[in-house]
């Protein structure tokens, strides 16, 4: 399961601090593996470089994951590409679909905490997201503004053109469909997903949950007592490999003790362009220190 050609954006939506920079060190370090979690998939930047047999991905961010559903399933898939395909890069598409995903989270109550996971997978309302995600400017899928961003309008010939990279999503859909085709997708709390998990050789877990600090722009945060029981969790594994990513945080690093787990450190970019320091933490030895740099251009 290796990035397919045809991709030319790193992610499904333009997930608030996703994994873009690094999202090929996360599959070397996973290792061939014959079965995989992902509990929080965000906008899927790790799901192509990841060597697995079978995976489950998840998150609570339905939206995504109905726009996911609807780009592995056939039939699905061709109305949502035809629908967004068709769209012009205009304001009045973009309120639109915002408005239509703010009234669906509201009519449905999409994101109850009892809520079943019923929903029926609509390829309108993907579409809706993904013009959500791709007109609005980039990196605010997933946060609470996600649905007021302005349309990303270039006066100017520098940073790129929006509409390009609109249009660059657009064509990328079927090389995220080969690459999101043999994962099974879910939309559960992250430790009723790690519960299900079995703790045998060959099993991987990547994990990417909200940071301390920073995450609390997320629709689904996280609580410092979360990330404690959310460690707890993780050190309870003994054969599954584990990886998570977080960014070097004083929490972190009382959380995830050097020693009991290995550190990689590194850096990538925010919103804001600037570099930021992030790590990799494994429970066991690393896989890419010694390996070739890998890189991928949007």
């Amino acid at each position: 399961m290796t990035m397919a050609p045809q991709m030319s954006t790193r992610t499904v939506a333009g997930w608030f601090g996703s994994n873009r920079q690094s999202a090929a060190r996360v599959g070397i370090e996973l290792g061939k593996l014959t079965w995989c979690g992902v509990p929080f998939c965000g906008g899927c930047p790790e799901i192509p470089h990841i060597r697995t047999r079978s995976g489950v991905a998840s998150d609570l961010h339905r939206h995504l994951i109905n726009l996911a559903r609807c780009i592995t399933e056939p039939t699905l898939f061709d109305r949502l590409l035809a629908a967004v395909d068709a769209k012009l890069f205009h304001p009045d598409e973009l309120a639109t679909a915002q408005r239509r995903c703010i009234e669906r989270e509201q009519a449905d109550d999409l994101f109850a905490p009892s809520r079943a996971d019923d929903v029926d997978h609509d390829p309108n309302w993907a579409a809706d997201y993904f013009v959500a995600c791709w007109m609005g400017r980039g990196g605010a899928a997933g946060k609470n503004t996600e649905f007021s961003q302005s349309l990303s309008t270039r006066w100017t010939a520098g940073g790129g053109d929006s509409a390009v990279r609109y249009r660059s999503a657009v064509d990328s859909l079927i090389g995220w469909r080969e690459s999101l085709k043999r994962w099974s997708f879910e939309c559960i709390d992250c430790f009723d997903f790690l519960d299900r998990v079995k703790d045998l050789d060959g099993h991987g877990l990547y994990v990417d949950a909200p940071w301390p600090d920073n995450g609390c722009e997320y629709k689904h945060c996280f609580t410092d007592s979360q990330q404690a029981r959310l460690a707890a969790r993780l050190s309870a594994f003994q054969a599954v490999r584990v990886v998570v990513r977080f960014g070097d945080h004083p929490l972190v690093r009382h959380l995830y003790p050097e020693g009991r787990w290995r550190w990689l450190c590194g850096c990538t970019r925010n919103q804001r362009n600037n570099e930021v320091s992030e790590v990799l933490i494994v429970n066991g030895p690393s896989h890419s220190e010694n390996a070739s740099p890998v890189t991928a251009a949007e």
